[in-house]
């Protein structure tokens, strides 16, 4: 594992560092590359939860295995990466920042040190929105993963007004932990040990970043979501509270541009996909896809 620094500069004119985690076994060169993009609250670690207990919970660490390169970035005003004022981070200048690295990781002048001629962007919720947005305007990848979101019009569990006031008195804000329990994860398919561990993973979001996607989730105007031209993978889980497997024939119809569409539904997984028990199914089904859209290596 690799800490790298990413310079971008955005639409003020200011230049802020995006900090990213590349995993690889042995040399990264010529492999495959995964960027990833964590969900809200949570930063890279995300990708990269420990094995507790015995059982593997690292997204990273597995796509290493499977010989990919992983790119896991701690987003703008997350983790590691810097902290420009929070009303200011948009749902566009994080865009921005995104492909700015992904265009540096596809020429060659990068902190890795080479070119990758291979790279899928891979989503986990609000990330997976994100994923979207820099697809469908930038076209960066050249496979898109999606996973613990939808697009189309829907009910979201998530109160608005509770958002609302909680970020009016913190620009960079946390949902309660107990709304973040109910909503990420199925009890019944979560370790305890995972849970507990889940209040290290817990970490701020701009509230510039939610204020203007989340009126606009199933916008296309907005998120770019028709305007992607690659193939795309989405994975919803069966008990997801925040984007349930029902609606997978529903989302399947929103990537009207997508070479290809493929929509799966993870048994009995709740919204934070990595922590769950079955968390190798959908790894598996993702690098099956992946190495049929990308090839292998």
């Amino acid at each position: 594992m690799e800490r790298i620094v990413f310079p971008v500069t955005l639409s003020d004119g200011n230049t802020y560092s995006l900090v990213g985690y590349l995993y690889s076994q042995g040399s990264a060169r010529n492999r495959r590359l995964q960027v990833t993009l964590h969900g809200g609250n949570y930063t890279h670690t995300y990708w990269d939860i420990p094995t507790l207990n015995g059982h593997p919970y690292s997204y990273a660490r597995y796509m290493a295995e499977q010989h990919y390169a992983v790119l896991a970035l701690d987003l703008l005003g997350t983790g590691e990466s810097s902290k420009p004022d929070a009303d200011f981070i948009s749902f566009q200048e994080m865009g921005s920042a995104v492909h700015q690295v992904l265009v540096r990781m596809r020429t060659g002048d990068n902190p890795a040190g080479h070119a990758f001629d291979s790279i899928a962007l891979v989503g986990h919720s609000i990330g997976s929105a994100l994923a979207a947005y820099v697809q469908g305007t930038y076209h960066d990848a050249d496979a898109l993963v999606s996973t613990g979101l939808v697009f189309i019009p829907y009910a979201r569990p998530l109160d608005p007004a509770l958002v609302q006031e909680i970020a009016t008195r913190n620009p960079y804000f946390k949902l309660p932990p107990e709304v973040r329990r109910t909503l990420f994860y199925n009890g019944a398919e979560t370790a305890p040990e995972v849970l507990a561990h889940d209040a290290q993973l817990d970490d701020v979001i701009p509230r510039g970043y939610v204020f203007t996607l989340f009126p606009f989730l199933d916008n296309p105007a907005v998120t770019r979501v028709d305007q992607v031209k690659s193939p795309v993978l989405v994975q919803l889980g069966e008990r997801d509270v925040l984007a349930p497997g029902v609606l997978a024939p529903r989302e399947a119809a929103v990537w009207t541009g997508a070479s290809s569409r493929t929509v799966q539904v993870i048994p009995d997984s709740g919204h934070a996909f990595n922590a769950h028990a079955n968390n190798r199914l959908g790894w598996g089904w993702i690098d099956t896809w992946l190495s049929q859209t990308l090839g292998k290596r």
